[in-house]
């Protein structure tokens, strides 16, 4: 039995010994199995539940409050002592374990670092049948273009992309929404080559086993890229969504644009829940841009206080 069936039928296990306790089990089902099954996924050689895992799973996961957080990790814990009780081995996160993690502050790439980045990764070399050298100059480029969060084109299926169009219909990501973007000439024309060199498969970006590529090995793939570019600092492949975002901003305030019009359509784009989560990037604009009169802070500053109808 694989390390995430194990998982997953103690998963089952703990959700029946609750339910006969007269628990409520759909946050379990809801918040718990998305991890259990990353876990299983990324660490298919382990044979327990690490802290390595969790940690990695709340750099992946951004709870929308600490509260959520919270929630999850007292969740956690209530699986690993199941699991410790039938005399497993398991990591249970103790009273003391972090929930307000270290603020991010996000890195935004400007004209240089963009060139320097996707240099590195037009030039990185060949792993025997892996194709990372055609794969990843489309995938980040997808990602920065189109404002993707990681996760997002690694799930696409073939038909989610449209290379006639340029439509790309991205499933239930985060908080399970679903849209439709549409990427720029020059993205559909760069996905007309990729499509036709790496030919038939079930996902876009296929790993070569034939399954989709994994977050993890995104990430460590990215980050061989950063390394090779000579790029420094707290950089994540989350920051190509955010510098997405933050150079329209940037762009509509240089072109004299009111971006208060534009903000509701770029926060569709990118699958906001709320124009909270778009508003934010105005926060990451340099000083002199923040001083733009195409910026209405008081309307602005309504919405942060939950009045904005």
């Amino acid at each position: 039995m694989s390390f995430k069936e194990v998982l997953l039928k103690d998963f089952e296990d703990m959700l029946r010994l609750r339910s006969s306790l007269g628990y409520a089990t759909s946050t379990d089902k809801n918040m718990l199995l998305e991890f259990l099954v990353f876990c299983g996924d990324n660490f298919p050689n382990s044979s327990a539940m690490t802290k390595e895992m969790l940690d990695e799973w709340l750099e992946f996961r951004d709870y929308s409050s600490n509260n959520t957080q919270a929630i999850f990790i007292a969740l956690v814990r209530h699986y690993a002592k199941f699991i410790k009780f039938s005399g497993k081995k398991c990591y249970l996160p103790d009273d003391d374990y972090t929930i307000k993690r270290e603020s991010y502050q996000p890195y935004i790439f400007n004209d240089l670092n963009l060139k320097t980045f996707f240099n590195a990764v037009d030039s990185i070399a060949p792993i025997s049948e892996r194709k990372r050298e055609i794969t990843l100059p489309v995938l980040f480029r997808m990602m920065y273009t189109c404002g993707m969060r990681p996760a997002e084109p690694l799930h696409l299926l073939i038909e989610d992309v449209n290379l006639d169009t340029g439509d790309i219909y991205i499933r239930k990501s985060k908080k399970n929404r679903e849209r439709h973007i549409i990427m720029s000439e020059d993205m559909r024309m760069m996905c007309l080559k990729y499509n036709a060199l790496i030919g038939e498969r079930e996902y876009f970006f296929e790993h070569w086993d034939g399954g989709p590529i994994k977050t993890q090995l995104m990430t460590q793939q990215f980050h061989i890229c950063l390394k090779r570019s000579g790029l420094r600092g707290r950089i994540r492949p989350y920051d190509l969504r955010h510098s997405f975002a933050s150079r329209n901003i940037i762009r509509w305030i240089d072109e004299g644009i009111d971006i208060m019009t534009l903000l509701p359509f770029l926060s569709e784009y990118m699958g906001h829940a709320n124009f909270k989560s778009t508003f934010y990037y105005i926060h990451l604009l340099p000083e002199r841009l923040r001083q733009s009169t195409n910026i209405d802070w008081d309307k602005i500053n309504i919405l942060k206080e939950g009045e904005l109808k």
